[in-house]
């Protein structure tokens, strides 16, 4: 089975060489987590060296991601041919009312690939979708889009919100309508408060199929790039 590489020190080993291709992934953790930033350089590292990337946001408009992603040291040049960020939202007001949000993300997602084939496509954010396209039977739509995505043929990584409120809820539980079961895997991100005033990031890979991954907490670290480590106490 090829494994896509998420290029983050210490993540690959946790995968177990990496994500299985064309699977379709749950990153999901509260505001603040970094779910972003982790997407894009997951994103931005395969560009680099062996793939091709597609960036998909629904809320955040590409002029500010692309100065999100500057400040936290990723340049876009270095990845112009081979990562492409599409602004849906940017694009819907162009259009006026043409067309459903659902209809457009799968026209654009899949017609963009006909001509520059992606590997790896990051979708941000599941929970702005279901607004946006006004989903009325989330389990049955959410279905329909996990098995659209799985046949587009690359690597899916959908970003999820968890409220601040349950972010010490069970992993396996998060979701509201339990799309967890729909998804191939889920990485969930959180943020654990050490002492009076630190607050550390930490990710736990809690299920990829396919794939012997470690199942236990890890703190996720952000220096001149992300890493992976074990907690030390």
């Amino acid at each position: 089975m090829r494994r896509i590489r998420t290029y983050t020190e210490g993540l690959d080993q946790v995968l177990d060489g990496g994500i299985p291709q064309g699977s379709v992934v749950l990153l999901v953790g509260a505001p603040g987590t970094m779910k972003t930033s982790l997407a894009y350089s997951i994103l931005h590292g395969n560009a680099i060296r062996d793939g091709k990337g597609l960036y998909v946001s629904l809320e955040q408009g590409r002029e500010s991601l692309v100065h999100h992603v500057q400040s936290m040291g990723f340049d876009p040049a270095e990845t112009k041919q081979t990562l492409s960020i599409l602004d849906l939202a940017t694009l819907r007001k162009k259009m006026g009312d043409g067309g459903s949000w659902m209809e457009l993300f799968r026209m654009y997602t899949q017609s963009i690939r006909t001509g520059f084939s992606y590997d790896l496509l990051v979708l941000d954010s599941l929970d702005a979708l279901e607004v946006l396209a006004q989903f009325q039977d989330y389990r049955g739509e959410a279905f329909e889009l996990f098995k659209w995505l799985r046949g587009l043929g690359c690597t899916s990584l959908v970003l999820g919100e968890m409220p601040p409120s349950r972010a010490r809820a069970q992993p396996e539980s998060w979701g509201r309508h339990r799309e967890d079961y729909l998804a191939d895997g889920i990485i969930f991100l959180t943020m654990e408060k050490r002492g009076d005033f630190e607050v550390q990031r930490r990710l736990r890979v809690v299920k990829m199929r396919g794939v012997r991954h470690d199942t236990a907490w890890h703190a996720l670290v952000f220096d001149n790039g992300f890493r992976v480590t074990e907690i030390l106490s």
